[in-house]
């Protein structure tokens, strides 16, 4: 019964058993092994993300505690911090040891904003100019006694940039001599937009918290300053004891782990969408690779049948049509089902007999119809025989003093003679061009006085090759179709001459021109743009100019001077 299927459900049916069903069996198994791994393997790399970001900021802590500490004991920021008079010479030259200072430190480490120093004379500032409200800074580093006090995120306006976020550092300066006597206060300010450029973290994973659930650092800005808006998540980051913490946030699952910096009260936070971990599973990469390689045994014995059971059939079945392409209608298919493959061979077997039966009768008759032709046509005048008759009569003519008869016959004998040229479709352009002398001269016997002509050839390209018979159906247009009831003399000028590498043929009349251009007009301009398109290709063809009086036809040609190059266009024909 199934060999009677049709391919779409026995398609169906072989991946269904083959495909379908292992991948979704060993795809629940991976989800299972997955989930408890997944659960360790995110807190491990939120926890080793965690590290790395600690260990940079903290190395940012240190650097900056490190210049407040260098100041106790320099000698330039000791004299500065005591001295009350700013003129005096040491003074200044003290003053100049600590701007060189300050401008290594600010070039060295960007994230530094601004320092300021306060001491006996007054005040100093360096790097970025800066306002803001400090007076609690200041209290609170009076209150730490020559401690280290680090702020949490505040605004400030820059004298170069509007409002910004910095993090500062301020401390208390005491007399290296008498340790609990001070002598000035230092402030460094950092920026907290360049601080967050040098973690390794995704913008919005990353954040600074104080002990109270204030936004300390964080890539968005309006954020900075703010109480994180999650009350438990608070509760959790300033008493909770578990490192981890779970919480959805615009439909998104986080995993967050949390950090004490160590000196400070401030708090450092990760969090990672739990969908962006799932790397690096050993265990995954196993069940994956056993996974892929009974995929492939399973998709190798679905091969072999559906290669048994269809295209063994399909590749038969194209072996018998070659062998009627190549003449042989004795070809036939074995038809063993009824499927789609089964009905093409019956259709197949079908039409090879009706090939033969068509070979049989129509075939032969259209044989012995050609023999019939032919035998007519060989019964017909021979060619050479008729323009030797003319050539006989031209004579006669001349004989009985009748020159303008044996003109014309000449005229036409030199049309026929070039019609025939022996079956060759290349012709010189001098050839062509006497051919189209011959043919206006019988036109203009028919005519008389109401047909004028003149033909301009260069002298350089008269040995070049054309195809034969483009120019006289264009002067034949003209005649008929331009010069038709024209009430003064129709003029016809023919002008050939070189342009570049190409060879260009105007036929100009002063007829009416292409406003009443008929069909079998168009057709035959259009029927010799199609030939020179198909032998040449571009830029080759005809064009069509409209003067103000009468039509321009122009043939644009390629050279030809050799028989090889004329045998190469022949070819492209």
């Amino acid at each position: 019964m199934i060999q009677n299927w049709g391919l779409r459900r026995k398609f169906l049916l072989i991946f269904l058993v083959f495909i379908t069903i292992p991948t979704a069996l060993f795809g629940i198994l991976i989800y299972n092994q997955t989930t408890e791994v997944l659960k360790k393997q995110v807190e491990e790399d939120i926890l080793d993300r965690l590290s790395k970001d600690e260990q940079k900021l903290m190395s940012i802590i240190r650097d900056v505690e490190s210049m407040s500490a260098y100041m106790i004991y320099n000698k330039d920021f000791r004299t500065f911090f005591n001295s009350s008079v700013e003129t005096s010479t040491s003074f200044n030259q003290n003053v100049e040891g600590m701007k060189g200072y300050f401008t290594f430190q600010l070039m060295s480490n960007e994230y530094i904003s601004s320092i300021l120093l306060k001491g006996v004379s007054g005040e100093l500032t360096f790097g970025e100019p800066v306002s803001a409200d400090e007076n609690g800074l200041d209290l609170a580093a009076e209150e730490g006694k020559g401690l280290p006090i680090w702020s949490d995120s505040y605004k400030v306006e820059s004298g170069w940039g509007g409002e910004k976020y910095v993090i500062s550092l301020s401390r208390v300066i005491n007399d290296i001599n008498d340790i609990d006597r001070p002598i000035g206060m230092v402030r460094i300010r950092l920026d907290q937009e360049k601080i967050l450029k040098a973690f390794d973290v995704k913008q919005g994973n990353y954040l600074l918290m104080s002990s109270k659930g204030e936004v300390i650092l964080h890539s968005n800005p309006s954020l900075i300053g703010q109480t994180f808006p999650d009350r438990e998540f608070i509760d959790w980051l300033s008493q909770g004891e578990q490192p981890t913490y779970d919480i959805t946030l615009e439909d998104e699952e986080y995993k967050v782990v949390k950090k004490k910096l160590s000196g400070t009260n401030w708090t450092s936070v990760v969090m990672v969408k739990e969908k962006d971990l799932v790397k690096g599973l050993y265990k995954v990469r196993s069940s994956v690779g056993y996974m892929i390689f009974l995929l492939l045994i399973f998709g190798a014995i679905a091969l072999v049948g559906f290669y048994r059971t269809h295209i063994k059939r399909i590749i038969d079945l194209t072996y018998q049509t070659r062998q009627v392409e190549k003449g042989d209608f004795t070809a036939s298919v074995e038809v063993t089902s009824n499927d789609e493959i089964g009905s093409l061979g019956m259709r197949f077997n079908k039409m090879v007999k009706t090939i033969q039966r068509l070979i049989d009768t129509e075939y032969k008759l259209k044989i012995k119809q050609k023999e019939s032709e032919l035998k007519a046509l060989q019964n017909q005048i021979d060619p050479h025989f008729l323009y030797n008759t003319l050539d006989m009569i031209r004579w006669t003519a001349r004989l009985e003093n009748a020159m303008e008869t044996g003109q014309q016959i000449e005229q036409l004998s030199k049309v026929f003679r070039m019609n025939l040229n022996q079956g060759k479709t290349w012709v010189t352009l001098e050839e062509e061009m006497n051919y189209i002398k011959s043919y206006l001269e019988l036109q203009k016997s028919r005519l008389g006085e109401r047909l004028a002509f003149y033909v301009d050839m260069d002298d350089d390209i008269k040995r070049t090759f054309i195809m034969k018979q483009l120019i006289q159906p264009l002067v034949e247009n003209s005649i008929q179709h331009g010069f038709h009831e024209l009430p003064n003399q129709g003029v016809i000028t023919i002008r050939c001459y070189k342009v570049d590498d190409q060879i260009w043929i105007d036929v100009i009349d002063n007829g009416w021109g292409f406003k009443s251009e008929r069909t079998d007009t168009g057709y035959a301009l259009r029927n010799i743009n199609e030939r020179l398109s198909i032998v040449f290709g571009e830029p080759y063809g005809l064009r069509i100019e409209k003067p103000e009086e009468g039509a321009l036809v122009r043939l644009v040609l390629p050279l030809l001077w050799d028989t090889k190059q004329v045998e190469n266009a022949g070819d492209e024909s």
